[in-house]
């Protein structure tokens, strides 16, 4: 028998490796009924392959084919089309259980993933992002399009200039053609700048991105200056730049909703590269607001940047307690309006969800994404809004849109009404919340839920605290689990913000009330007094933070817009396209009209690199200046001044000085503009604020204090 089987040729490498795979399943099948079920084994190494690595294959299919050169082909025609931070994440998978369990398992994984209900998945994503090669534009960029979801911020960047090059040099071309510069002066014909708008619109069929003013196009009012503006448009790298960045950022989450990257047993809320991506641009962010800085244009001083962002409402800590003090606000005016409070949950459709709490695909996906069923909430809301306007049923309160484990948002609303008016409001909108796919399995428990609030177990605005918390910063969440992951709140906050800023997902929203933006402006005006008998009780109740009272000044919870008692002011402004917009100038009061108007935005700022010392400011020379700037109407005690739009900022001190009786010589001002307390009198002081609340003096019982950046010495006056 010895003698036998040394005769026998030896197994080449290949073969052995067949062998030693073939064992390796046989006993994982019958590894069950051995006494000791752990098996601990010993990785069989991939050997030598007598076969050539093809050419032209993706980093991770060479990763497989180390791992396994004889399956190449098979696994080929699932990854192929994937972009690369999918197949990444299946050739790991498939290597871990190639390692671990066999040829058979990891084959078998890829056959019922990609080659089942994922691949399928896939499809219905890749059609919403497809590319026609319908234009010569589609068919030169057209690689670049398919691997959008790959591409870098730096690859995006090249991509938009050579985009915006590309349709340039088209434009260029065009003008010099006599024929189609002709065809414009024909009768009935319409204008050349029309024409060139006809022609790029014929570049762009095929990529899915409108150009400006489409909608305009569309509807037969398109106008000769939107058609330069829409060129100068899509000629800019920038404009480009922010469709490219978007689309790919859209597309990359979307396909790994489908393929089950977000969710309750992978990253949930949004996929572990969208919260880094996330994290990474606030580092970029705050490294970008720490060199740079704010300065003033008519006298040269600068503030830091990342502290006036800081003290802004973009401070999640902020933004916060903003939205804590309205909610309350509005709770306080339920009461004594005697309103009942109810707290509703809004959920979409089965087919709106990609995966199961539980676990697994939602076999009726229809492929969309969170900002798709973002916008059937808001349609299903406001019929429901309109129905119970034609009812007379009056409401006001708070929205929070916030994510499942699957990214697919959902609504929870606060709202008060009338007591009486409770059950209807119910089946309004129990009826429009079920409109669609009502008969679908548990649709009456998980779609739509109405419950009042109980005043004996907490207030309204504590129903909400958590729901506000948990969608910006977790903040005294630390104990408290999340329903969807059974994580820590406060680790999943950052979560869902990454979700929200992923997919520009407006995450709260107030129902009725006065508007929170003139409630801004007012609170920057700080602790001034107007002689407007109509604006300073509302000045007044939104400098100490009362949002009941700011609102019952300004009309009530209910007040429509055209019967607010003091609005926005605006002027108008040109952008770098020569499109008109609109920038906050100020308020007024519409019953008075513009006399009333005050300018809270007096100084002009542009942002500058940060000096390295703010005191090497030459402050003297600062001081001398006389910059043009519009006027601020609205002085403590009764110190108004009527709007006069070539008035300077020395004129407005000066004129003040006089008013109170202070002599308004050049040192007086000139101590004023270095942020030194002048004291009028035994008990009274005198200092000028003209940071970022416009100019004006104030009046104080004590000494103001600032930061010691110059000196703080008094200067007393001998009347």
């Amino acid at each position: 028998m010895t003698t036998l089987i040394t005769s026998l040729p030896p197994l080449a490498v290949k073969d052995k490796h067949k062998l030693f795979l073939a064992m390796q399943d046989y006993y994982d099948k019958i590894g069950r009924f051995l006494p000791n079920k752990q098996i601990i084994r010993t990785p069989i190494t991939a050997p030598i392959s007598c076969k050539k690595m093809p050419h032209a294959i993706s980093y991770n299919e060479v990763k497989l084919w180390q791992a396994d050169p004889e399956d190449h082909e098979f696994r080929t025609k699932y990854l192929a089309d994937l972009p690369d931070f999918l197949s990444s994440y299946f050739a790991n998978k498939y290597i871990k259980l190639l390692q671990s369990q066999g040829r058979q398992a990891a084959n078998s994984f890829l056959r019922h993933t990609l080659g089942g209900n994922i691949h399928a998945r896939l499809n219905l994503v890749n059609q919403q992002y497809k590319t026609n090669k319908s234009s010569a534009l589609s068919i030169n960029f057209a690689s670049e399009f398919a691997k959008l979801p790959t591409l870098t911020p730096h690859c995006i960047n090249e991509l938009s200039v050579e985009i915006a090059h590309y349709l340039e040099k088209h434009i260029q071309h065009l003008l010099d053609d006599r024929t189609f510069c002709l065809s414009a002066n024909e009768i009935d014909a319409h204008s050349l700048e029309h024409k060139l708008y006809v022609a790029i619109l014929v570049e762009l069929k095929g990529i899915n991105i409108d150009p400006p003013y489409f909608n305009d196009y569309k509807n037969g009012k398109l106008t000769n200056d939107n058609c330069v503006r829409a060129l100068a448009k899509i000629t800019n790298q920038e404009w480009w730049q922010k469709k490219l960045k978007t689309r790919r950022d859209y597309q990359h989450e979307h396909l790994a909703i489908a393929v089950g990257q977000v969710q309750k047993k992978a990253s949930a809320y949004a996929s572990r590269t969208c919260q880094s991506e996330w994290r990474e641009q606030k580092r970029r962010n705050q490294k970008y607001l720490q060199k740079m800085a704010i300065e003033n244009e008519q006298t040269g001083e600068q503030i830091p940047l990342d502290l006036q962002v800081y003290k802004s409402i973009t401070n999640p800590a902020i933004r916060r307690v903003e939205l804590m003090t309205r909610m309350r606000g509005f709770e306080d005016l339920a009461d004594e309006m005697g309103y009942h409070g109810a707290f509703i949950t809004l959920t979409a459709p089965s087919k709106y969800h990609s995966t199961y709490a539980k676990g697994g695909f939602v076999e009726n996906w229809q492929g969309n994404n969170p900002r798709e069923t973002q916008a059937y909430l808001c349609k299903i809301w406001s019929r429901i809004r309109a129905k119970l306007n034609r009812e007379q049923i009056k409401f006001f309160g708070f929205r929070v849109a916030e994510p499942h484990h699957d990214g697919t948002p959902h609504w929870h609303i606060l709202i008060f009404m009338r007591p009486e008016h409770l059950a209807q409001a119910f089946k309004i909108m129990w009826i429009y919340a079920m409109d669609e796919d009502s008969e679908e399995k548990g649709a009456s428990i998980n779609r739509f839920e109405f419950k009042d609030i109980d005043k004996q177990k907490g207030s309204a605005t504590g129903y909400i605290a958590k729901y506000i918390a948990k969608n910006i910063d977790g903040y005294a969440l630390d104990n408290e689990i999340d329903d969807q992951t059974g994580k820590n709140l406060k680790q999943t906050a950052k979560a869902i913000s990454a979700w929200a800023s992923r997919w520009k997902i407006r995450q709260f929203q107030q129902l009725g009330g006065a508007p929170v933006s003139v409630w801004r402006e007012l609170r920057r005006l700080k602790n001034q007094k107007v002689a407007n008998q109509i604006i300073d009780p509302i000045l007044a109740s939104a400098d100490i933070g009362d949002w009941a009272a700011y609102t019952v000044h300004q009309g009530g919870p209910l007040v429509p817009r055209k019967d607010l008692k003091v609005r926005l002011a605006y002027e108008e402004k040109l952008n770098q396209y020569e499109e008109p917009f609109k920038k906050i100038k100020g308020i007024f009061a519409p019953i008075i009209g513009l006399a009333s108007f005050i300018c809270t935005r007096l100084i002009n700022w542009k942002l500058v690199p940060k000096q390295k010392s703010t005191q090497d400011v030459d402050l003297k020379h600062r001081a001398k200046r006389s910059p043009w700037s519009s006027v601020n109407n609205c002085t403590p005690q009764d110190l108004s001044l009527k709007a006069d739009h070539q008035i300077t900022e020395r004129q407005i001190i000066e004129q003040q000085l006089k008013i109170i009786g202070v002599p308004n010589d050049d040192l007086t001002i000139n101590r004023l503009y270095l942020r030194q307390n002048i004291k009028i009198n035994a008990k009274q002081y005198l200092k000028l604020d003209n940071q970022l609340n416009g100019v004006h003096l104030i009046i104080s019982q004590a000494p103001v204090r600032t930061i010691k950046q110059q000196s703080d010495e008094v200067i007393e006056f001998e009347f």
